[in-house]
């Protein structure tokens, strides 16, 4: 019966795994067995080199110490293999070396937050799991070894074949069956750095219009919504009704329909609005940086906040989340913002917190609303960025944990703001930018895939400008998050540029871009680029940066696209060279 429990807690991983992944592409195929044959096949390498390591670690003449190290290691790969499948489930990505780097200073709270733990029962439950680790290592377990002789150590050996039968490359979604390992192996060519001849004889030139206009100098609020995407909308997808204040709002104003995020994380989010860049990193390591936030985007000289303060303006940024998250306070600050304030603000104490120790957005908008209310004797950008709809998902009134439930509650406190701010005359001199800041991190829906088309489909989230002079109006052409700082950019600067790759939102300029460059969060190695009608893949791989997508057949279209990524990652490289600001103070 011991023996029977035992087994059922070492396979529990592999077919919890194999279920969901069987869903998940059941939902796009129709097809059953393929996701769970699939994780099988893929996950036969870290059973099988589980079971090898247990294996020796039982044999009778193995010394202890040697015994118990190899049992170590075999459970530290169990352990690898369990929090994999736990962030797949919860944010549709494996677990990657660089996020386990770069989140690891908040591993801590963030787990303390989840499951309400404080300090002490962090503590006992750490203890625990490392005397049950110390215990199962040293351990004899005398009445097992005259049984290990008789342990079929072919068949062990042999599950790694299995891997044979793994099909990685054919199916669009083949990372989320792949292995952890190998998963990590195939994203290692992000990292692959340019070669000092390359870089030498690079050249890349992007022609740009320009077409000059009145410049105004109106109040500007970019209101960054947590997750906000296209799916969650009746007006923007058709999907779900999540979000009747929003879709009032897009009905009286300017909606853009087909909008995408750059990125696929809140910081790629912050980068392309506030910056204007494409969240593209450069080729790094993880011992120059390059598995920390921000990285290669502080200290921007031609940010949001730096250009509008030129121009008057004071720039304030306000979120209810932890600042030190993501080092999100010491970036906001580098990239000139006059004003950040996060959760330790006092007055959100005497509020309930939830995920990244954040008051609700109700108390988030208050805020807001005290801001607007004292900078308004002179002209300001505020950037707001909320938390209730991000992961796990919970609505802060109801306790009630389901996405449509905190999509709800986010939705009906922004209808809130936004009357509010209407009530207030807001609207008679200022702008209201509602966008998402990403796709929510959830397996895309069948109806998206079949919407939209499986790349640009995570790429989706809603636009909408509030801006009492202009008519109502419904957008259809592609745009993409680094076109609202081009066209705020150009609103008070008098002159509105544009091109290929960067839109223009609004005015006679208006312009929607040729390409648009969305950073993936399951491949990390690739990025989508977005045509007028097509979709591109772009390997990362330095030198070797690559189009793997059958389209487009023309070279010279290839070599544009190609041209163009690594252009944007070589910037990043060189100004990466010249900071030293991406550290935490």
């Amino acid at each position: 019966m011991k023996k029977i429990v035992w087994l059922l807690i070492f396979v529990a991983p592999l077919l919890l795994k194999g279920w969901y992944v069987d869903n998940f592409i059941y939902h796009y195929t129709g097809t059953r067995l393929l996701g769970f044959t699939q994780v099988l096949f893929n996950d036969a390498v870290i059973y099988g080199g589980i079971l090898i390591l247990l294996y020796l670690s039982l044999l009778p003449t193995m010394m202890r110490w040697l015994a118990a190290l190899l049992r170590l290691a075999a459970l530290l790969l169990f352990a690898v293999y369990i929090i994999d499948y736990a962030i797949i489930v919860n944010f549709n990505t494996h677990l990657a070396l660089g996020d386990a780097i770069k989140y690891a200073d908040y591993s801590y709270k963030y787990i303390q937050q989840i499951y309400g733990l404080s300090d002490f029962g962090v503590l006992a439950l750490t203890v625990l799991i490392l005397v049950l680790l110390l215990y199962f290592s040293w351990v004899r377990f005398k009445s097992v070894n005259p049984y290990v002789k008789k342990w079929p150590i072919f068949l062990i050996l042999g599950l790694p074949l299995a891997a044979a039968f793994a099909d990685n490359e054919k199916y669009a979604h083949a990372w989320i069956y792949k292995n952890v390992i190998d998963y990590n192996l195939t994203i290692l060519s992000e990292a692959a750095p340019y070669s000092t001849a390359y870089v030498d004889a690079f050249s890349f030139h992007e022609h740009i219009n320009c077409q000059t206009q009145p410049a105004q100098t109106k109040n500007i609020i970019i209101l960054m919504v947590e997750s906000l995407s296209a799916y969650q909308s009746r007006y923007f997808s058709g999907i779900h009704d999540w979000t009747p204040n929003l879709d009032a709002i897009a009905r009286q104003y300017q909606a853009f329909k087909d909008f995408y995020a750059n990125g696929f994380i809140t910081e790629d989010g912050e980068v392309a609005l506030l910056t204007g860049l494409q969240p593209l990193y450069p080729p790094s390591s993880y011992t120059d940086d390059g598995g920390t936030s921000f990285y290669s985007f502080y200290n921007i000289k031609d940010s949001l906040p730096n250009i509008l303060k030129k121009h008057g303006y004071k720039a304030e940024f306000l979120t209810t989340a932890d600042l030190e998250f993501g080092n999100t306070g010491v970036w906001a600050k580098s990239i000139g913002f006059d004003y950040v304030e996060g959760h330790d603000q006092p007055e959100y104490d005497k509020w309930e917190r939830f995920h990244f120790e954040a008051a609700p957005d109700e108390a988030l908008y208050l805020r807001a609303l005290a801001r607007v209310e004292k900078n308004k004797k002179n002209n300001f950008l505020l950037f707001i960025k909320t938390v209730s709809s991000h992961h796990p998902y919970i609505n802060p009134e109801t306790k009630e944990k389901s996405e449509s439930a905190a999509i709800t509650y986010t939705d009906k406190q922004l209808g809130w703001f936004y009357r509010e701010l209407q009530n207030n005359g807001f609207f008679n001199k200022g702008i209201l930018i509602i966008v998402g800041d990403h796709h929510s991190m959830t397996p895309l829906r069948k109806a998206e895939v079949e919407l939209y088309g499986q790349y640009k489909a995570s790429a989706k989230v809603p636009l909408v400008i509030a801006d009492g002079d202009r008519p109502a109006s419904v957008e259809t052409n592609q745009y993409q998050q680094i076109d609202v700082f081009n066209s705020l950019h150009g609103l008070v600067a008098g002159k509105q540029c544009y091109s290929d790759w960067n839109g223009v939102l609004f005015g006679e300029a208006k312009t929607s871009p040729k390409y648009i460059i969305h950073r993936r969060g399951d491949n990390r190695d690739m990025v989508s680029i977005f045509g007028e009608n097509e979709e591109f893949l772009v390997k990362l791989d330095g030198d070797k940066t690559r189009v793997t997508s059958k389209l487009p057949a023309e070279q010279i279209v290839r070599q544009l696209l190609v041209d163009k990524i690594n252009a944007l990652r070589i910037a990043r490289a060189k100004w990466a060279l010249t900071q030293s600001a991406e550290k935490s103070d």
